[in-house]
Parts: C-alpha cells; structure tokens; sequence
C-alpha cells in the first residue's frame, strides 16, 4: 500500500515539515479559491459539451475532501487510495459502471449529482474526451508513482487533477508534489507529465495565496506548462482555472447563471463541494 500520511488534527496547529506554521491567513486564501478555480472551469461560451476531465478533477477533488475529512477526525488515511476511489467514482459516472475487479465505493454526494446530470441531459461530455485515463482505470488496480498507469504517455489531460491538489491547505511543498505524482499516476506516467503535475500543484498554490504580483519565474513556469499542453479544450481549462486562482476577487465570488443551464446544473455542484470543502478544512 501507498505510505500513510497524518495532517493535523487541528488544522492551524504546526506539524513537522509543514510550511504552513501559523499561517491561518495563507489557508483561508487557498480555501476561499476553491470555488472561483473550480467553477472557472466548467464556465464556458463556446460549447454545450464539457471535457470529461473536467468531472475527473472534481471527483478528485471530492477524493481529496473525504481524505481530509477523515484526517480532520483523527483518522488515519491513504492519499493515494482516496484519490482513485475518487477516479474509480468518475469512471462510473462516465461509464455506467466501475472497472471489472475493482471496488465498488458507495456513492458520494458529487458523483451522484453528475451522475444525475449526464443522465436528464443536463449536462453533455465531449466525445472520447477522456479515453486515455478510461483505459489506464480499466484493469481495475491502483498503480503507484513507482509503478504507474501507462508509462509511456504523456497526456496532458491528466494535469487538470492536479489542480484540486494545490488548493490543499495546511501540507507542505514535498507532501503536496507527492499528491501531484500520485493523482497523475493513476492514468498516466512518463516522467515528464508526472513533474509538470508537481509544478502545476505548486503553481496553483502560489498563485492562490500570493497577493502580489506574478513574479518573472512563475510566469515563465505557468507558460512552459500551459504551452506543454496541445490539447485547447484542456489547455483553455487550465488558463480560466489559473486565472481564477490569482484573481483580484478574494471572496467566494459564488454566482450560478440562470440562463445557461449546462453551466448551472455543473456550477451548483462545484458549489456545493466548495461548503463542504470550506466546513472541513477551515479552523473549528
């Protein structure tokens, strides 16, 4: 099994290694960038249909929530194990059913609403979208860093689950990149992608909790990434959602359009993961 990891039962309280020491005001910016990054996604003019991997990053965003749910109670849990159950949940959602031999984890709250969605017609994927990570999740196993999905590929969709990752508050730069690695991974796993899913965490992070300007080398770090990814639906994601996280409005920002419908039904769910983000990670 993946190695265990312990957050801090009391989230602002300092734990080893973390460079989050005290620094309540840096957590309370991540998690006040958790809806306006996420929605900035799903908002869109120029297409009804979504990217699959767009589902695929909440999920592993709800991943994500649950693992520090239970941390938050004390519990021991496996990043990694979390994050592909939040995958196996999305090949569901996107399928119809979970991979033959995997388990078969019951239904969260946002999977069940896309779930809802994709099937009143709500909601409408992009053909074959995300036929890369639907094959590496097919066999049914979890593979590791050490050991990943597809070696060999270098899909860039994949990147967008890394997203989620940066806007975790409360670990540290090395536990962050290891969540990066992991979540990619799962679906893909040359070297090259695995590094830029580190680099993007850290730079979702940066940007999220930076009030200054953006600096000379994170500019350049953010366009090496960006023009890494030649598939535009996916790279025009990942520009709204980097916007998002460096953008001058520090509130919730929360607004759901009542006339475009696709982006309604997408953008409440993103809404309500965003509270249950906000009840677990913020300070009791």
């Amino acid at each position: 099994m993946a190695p265990r990891y312990r957050l801090p039962r009391t989230w602002p309280e300092h734990h080893p290694g973390s460079d989050y020491s005290g620094s309540v005001d840096s957590a309370e910016k991540l998690i006040s960038r958790f809806y306006p990054v996420l929605a900035a996604g799903a908002r869109q003019s120029d297409s009804p249909a979504h990217h699959a991997e767009l589902l695929h990053q909440l999920c592993t965003a709800d991943g994500l929530l649950e693992l520090l749910d239970w941390t938050r109670q004390g519990l021991g849990a496996d990043p990694l194990a979390c994050m592909w159950l939040g995958s196996l949940r999305w090949y569901r959602v996107v399928t119809g059913s979970y991979p033959p031999g995997a388990p078969q984890p019951p239904r969260r709250t946002v999977d069940a609403q896309l779930a809802r969605l994709l099937g009143e017609g709500a909601l409408t994927l992009q053909p074959d979208s995300a036929a890369g990570s639907l094959v590496a999740l097919a066999d049914g196993q979890m593979a590791y860093p050490s050991a990943p999905a597809q070696p060999e590929s270098q899909d860039p969709q994949a990147l967008l689950r890394a997203v989620p990752v940066g806007l975790v508050p409360y670990i540290d730069e090395p536990m962050r990149r290891a969540w990066a690695r992991q979540t990619v991974a799962l679906t893909h796993g040359h070297p090259a992608l695995l590094r830029r899913a580190e680099e993007l965490a850290v730079l979702v992070h940066e940007l999220a909790t930076s009030s200054a300007p953006v600096s000379e080398g994170t500019a350049k770090v953010r366009r090496e990434i960006t023009e890494s990814i030649q598939d535009a639906p996916v790279r025009e994601i990942l520009e709204r959602q980097l916007d998002a996280a460096h953008g001058p409005d520090r509130s919730r920002g929360r607004t759901i359009p009542a006339d475009r419908g696709m982006d309604a039904g997408l953008l409440a769910v993103i809404d309500q993961l965003a509270q249950q983000w906000a009840e677990v990670t913020r300070a009791q």
